[in-house]
């Protein structure tokens, strides 16, 4: 709320919206609690980090210059 700049209410109803346009993900935590993820921007964002890390851009053709996060589907 505070990173934004929204209010409790606002974010509350924002979240099942974005799990309904299939922008966030919501993941289980227990009875009350709630997560969510936004999977197609780790992913992204995981991309970009392997492909900066190969020296052909691609580190599924040649070896990563350091280590790098397993990609996730």
């Amino acid at each position: 709320m505070t990173l934004i700049g929204c209010s409790e209410q606002a974010v509350n109803e924002a979240i099942p919206r974005l799990v309904d346009a299939g922008v966030l993900a919501q993941t289980t935590i227990g009875r009350r609690n709630r997560a969510v993820e936004a999977l197609d921007l780790i992913n992204a964002l995981t991309d970009l980090e392997r492909q900066l890390a190969s020296h052909d851009d691609d580190t599924r053709h040649s070896s990563p210059k350091w280590r790098v996060p397993p990609r996730r589907r």
